[in-house]
């Protein structure tokens, strides 16, 4: 009967640590939301990169897949966002291939307000690491392109200032599903797979949740800054 009880805290005991953190991380730090400010409610649409067959980046060691670590933040980014009034369309909420015009088609057709496409990056390199964010300005509407760098560096500051993590900047790119929507759009590169040490806090639930709250964060203030 020992035995039994002292395997259970070994198995168990971690899961009850990580989920008792988060729960904390939730109580100290709350968002504050700008829906109620600006007096109307946007549509925030929330891509979770790869999916299905497609894994993304990935390493051998198990479960370092990007299609996961996706998945995961963009559904903390769309559950923080209805809890603060906004309206949440994910482009896919399950492990599900979704094509780039698809995710396109998804996020005009759903008359969203802002464009999320959360990834994360490797390198053949190991050494690089941190957090970037990419805006597209290719097309011809200035606004838009001028409205996605303000959100683009809004939420770059604040995943940082979050994760503590090293910033790479705010970056042009001619990303398809940047290049391709309507509404002011960004892609957001939450760290580096390919580097060990930031590996590591990937794998980490505690550290998701921080870059989910980031970009959450920054999504808040672009609206509080731009009514």
């Amino acid at each position: 009967m020992r035995r039994g009880v002292f395997f259970f805290f070994v198995l168990f005991l971690p899961f009850f640590c990580v989920n008792a953190a988060i729960s904390k991380e939730r109580r100290s730090s709350p968002v504050a939301s700008a829906v109620k400010e600006i007096g109307i409610i946007p549509t925030i649409v929330i891509d979770a990169g790869h999916g299905g067959l497609n894994l993304g980046a990935h390493m051998k060691t198990p479960f370092c897949e990007e299609k996961r670590f996706t998945l995961l933040t963009a559904r903390l980014v769309g559950k923080y966002l209805s809890h603060l009034g906004y309206r949440v369309v994910m482009t896919r909420a399950t492990d599900t291939f979704i094509s780039l015009p698809r995710r396109v088609e998804i996020a005009n057709h759903s008359h969203g307000d802002l464009f999320v496409s959360i990834h994360f990056n490797s390198s053949r390199n190991p050494i690089p690491q941190g957090v970037e964010v990419f805006f597209s300005e290719t097309n011809e509407d200035h606004h838009r392109a001028l409205q996605s760098r303000k959100l683009a560096a809004s939420v770059l500051s604040r995943v940082i200032r979050r994760t503590k993590a090293a910033s790479r900047g705010v970056k042009k790119a001619d990303f398809y599903v940047i290049r391709e929507t309507l509404m002011p759009s960004i892609l957001v590169e939450g760290g580096f797979i390919s580097n060990a040490h930031e590996r590591s806090f990937l794998k980490d639930p505690r550290y998701i949740e921080k870059i989910a709250r980031g970009i959450v964060e920054g999504i808040d203030h672009y609206y509080k800054i731009a009514k």
